[in-house]
């Protein structure tokens, strides 16, 4: 327990510390103090959401964020790929400048690397990370139909029509 330090109010009365909260008080207030105290310390208080408060009294409603799956294996990171690709790149830099200065024609280009964690959009072939594969697919598909849709309703071309009528009168 912490010590108790009394201090003199005045002549008649002294001031003894909480042994919870360590505010001052007179002997009879502290007695009443004591057990008010002890409840207010020992409550959980709920944490405050200014969101909640927020969206009172509006028709918006709250969206739970789900929690992330536990069931999704970690990703393996595939750090010897991204190096060897890295220093191929450097490799093949050299060899282009390499080239430049000595004038004989440029070496072609390195494979591109496939990195296999990236989805690829079956409507453009482009690679995407998860999350922007999602999207992207949705649009790509959306926007391949439009394509479809509008290539199939052209109307075959015809002779263009003149503002003006020209009538030949024999």
């Amino acid at each position: 327990m912490v010590e108790a330090k009394v201090i003199p109010f005045s002549m008649d009365a002294y001031l003894f510390p909480c042994e919870i909260c360590g505010r001052h008080f007179a002997r009879d207030v502290l007695m009443r103090h004591g057990p008010i105290c002890k409840k207010v310390f020992n409550k959980k208080r709920k944490p405050f959401s200014s969101l909640k408060q927020r969206l009172q009294g509006t028709e918006i409603t709250t969206v739970k964020k789900q929690p992330p799956r536990k069931n999704q294996m970690e990703r393996k990171s595939n750090w010897r790929q991204h190096h060897e690709d890295f220093i191929n790149a450097i490799q093949s830099a050299k060899q282009v400048t390499k080239a430049i200065k000595e004038g004989q024609p440029l070496p072609p280009p390195p494979p591109p690397s496939v990195n296999p964690d990236y989805i690829q959009c079956p409507y453009c072939l482009r690679r995407f990370n998860e999350a922007a594969a999602q999207k992207h697919i949705k649009f790509c598909e959306e926007q391949a139909a439009r394509r479809a849709f509008a290539a199939g309703s052209k109307p075959t071309k015809q002779a263009p029509v003149s503002k003006h009528l020209h009538v030949c009168i024999p």
